[in-house]
């Protein structure tokens, strides 16, 4: 991995990746995460996302210091008093790489494409279900109407939400296919080459709206594991290195004089044991309560995270400010009352309740096998457990998730947008988030269902939180999950000492564009 690294900077400087001789040299990022498929209608992960992000608008965007949502593509929006129709202004003179304008035809052909394709292994349901029709008014006036009210369109709609980003796309790519790349974007930065599981190149886009990226050429290259990730920023291969690095490694760089380690709180992310209630053993409620009441998140922060995330008994993450309605639900450690349920349920030290603990060893970081084994050894001290161990690698892990394929596994999740139902509603509903909706034959579905829709179609903030406090007391009697740990004071970046202007926003994404090195 290495040498191919040297290799990029050396074609780079050579011109022969579309730099002439003599140009500065690119701005490096190591990453271990990569890009499923480079779509906007067939893509759901966050480093995908991320590249998409980097590339094109929205019509909104999230503010990274205010948390508001202000204009992106869109200079000013009318929400009509019903709730229903939105009317967006566009910014004049916005073009797309390719040339052609960003109007509002390019609005109205970009939505209504992603919405229509729809893949299925995509977002779009964050925003499908909600959008009525497209019209575009005039030139630079785009209207949206809504198939019902909903409060939290606007969120849905922000660039931190890929099936909401606007796209030119290129002529050869027929109505039915997924764009895998070829499309043109408005963002600060224009793909100039991607090599799957190998690296993303962009180069600055001179047409911006917005202010210049500092680095005009950034090379983006995927690593195997925290491991070589580790090892390419202390040899300087990268000039600084993003996600999964392994306490170890983090440890390790911090005595490192060429390397600088930062910590980014808070985090709106969270981890958690998900159950598929459909499967056997777990189908039975005393089941999952008594895992709730056996497992060990402090063994699990002491031993794994020596004491930077935070436990946490709510799908709601703890952050400051608190997302409204949060409400700590589930129960402290309690191994007596886990022993009670499992006799309740029938079983015993003779005859003990044997369940698959599943993970996947690098997506998160290689810190997992380490958090599974904790886990197993918590619900083991209960006598009346016996745990299998298994893992997967991301893409099968993901396949097997989307067919009901696990009994008991771990997850993690950072927000699509930052309002408390993108925590509630995944793993509940028909969310597009749950991955094949499995979880959506669990006894109490369609109370989950009203309470959630009735929540995200109210505007008063006191009765959408009462709504959002049942989903969490309703969850914690039918337990379709544990929560575990929020990430706080997880997230941990690496830089080479020349490298400036290094930050995250609220999802934990970084902000290439404001990077540079000196």
């Amino acid at each position: 991995m290495a040498k191919m690294v040297r290799m990029l900077v050396v074609l780079v400087a050579v011109g022969l990746l579309g730099l002439g001789a003599g140009a500065v040299e690119p701005l490096i990022m190591g990453t271990t995460d990569r890009v499923t498929e480079l779509s906007f209608e067939n893509s759901y992960d966050a480093y995908t996302w991320h590249v998409l992000r980097h590339t094109t608008g929205a019509l909104v965007k999230l503010d990274d210091e205010t948390l508001e949502i202000v204009g992106d593509l869109a200079q000013s929006w009318e929400i009509s008093d019903d709730g229903m129709v939105y009317t967006f202004h566009l910014r004049p003179g916005v073009k797309f790489w390719d040339g052609k304008d960003c109007d509002a035809q390019a609005v109205k052909f970009a939505l209504e494409r992603t919405i229509r394709l729809d893949g299925p292994k995509g977002g779009v349901g964050l925003i499908k279900p909600y959008i009525q029709k497209i019209e575009a008014v005039d030139k630079l006036t785009v209207r949206i109407t809504l198939t019902y009210a909903d409060a939290i369109f606007l969120s849905r709609m922000t660039s931190q939400v890929a099936p909401a980003l606007i796209y030119s796309l290129d002529p050869s790519v027929g109505e039915n296919e997924y764009t895998r790349g070829r499309y043109a974007g408005t963002g600060p930065y224009k793909l100039v080459e991607y090599k799957p599981d190998q690296y993303v190149k962009y180069e600055a886009y001179d047409g911006y709206y917005g202010p210049a990226p500092k680095s005009r050429e950034v090379i983006e290259v995927m690593y195997a594991d925290a491991a070589t990730l580790r090892a390419a920023i202390e040899a300087g291969d990268v000039d600084f290195v993003f996600r999964t690095l392994a306490p170890q490694d983090i440890a390790d760089l911090e005595k490192n004089p060429n390397v600088i380690v930062e910590y980014w709180p808070p985090s709106p992310g969270i981890r958690y044991l998900l159950f598929n209630v459909t499967q056997p053993p777990v189908d039975e409620v005393l089941v999952r309560r008594a895992i709730a009441y056996a497992v060990d998140r402090q063994a699990i922060i002491d031993q794994v995270f020596s004491g930077i995330v935070d436990p946490i008994y709510t799908m709601v993450p703890n952050v400051d400010p608190p997302f409204f309605g949060a409400l700590p639900t589930f129960p402290e450690r309690d191994l007596a009352v886990a022993r009670e349920l499992l006799t309740k349920a029938g079983y015993s030290e003779a005859r003990p309740v044997e369940l698959n603990l599943w993970y996947t060893p690098s997506h998160y970081g290689t810190f997992e096998a380490d958090v599974a084994t904790v886990i197993a050894g918590s619900l083991e001290e209960t006598g009346m457990i016996k745990i299998r161990i298994q893992s997967l690698e991301w893409a099968a892990y993901s396949e097997r998730m989307s067919q009901g394929g696990f009994d008991m596994f771990l997850l993690g999740w950072h927000p699509d947008y930052l309002e408390t139902s993108n925590f509630l509603a995944p793993w509940l509903t028909e969310a597009p988030e749950s991955m094949g909706t499995f979880m959506n034959h669990h006894p109490n579905y369609e109370a989950y269902k009203w309470m959630l829709e009735l929540a995200t179609s109210t505007v008063d903030i006191a009765e959408r939180s009462g709504l959002y406090k049942g989903v969490q007391i309703l969850s914690t009697i039918d337990v379709p999950w544990v929560p575990l740990w929020s990430m706080t004071d997880e997230m941990v970046t690496a830089r080479r000492a020349n490298v400036k202007g290094l930050s995250l926003d609220i999802t934990m994404d970084i902000n290439v564009y404001r990077i540079y090195k000196e």
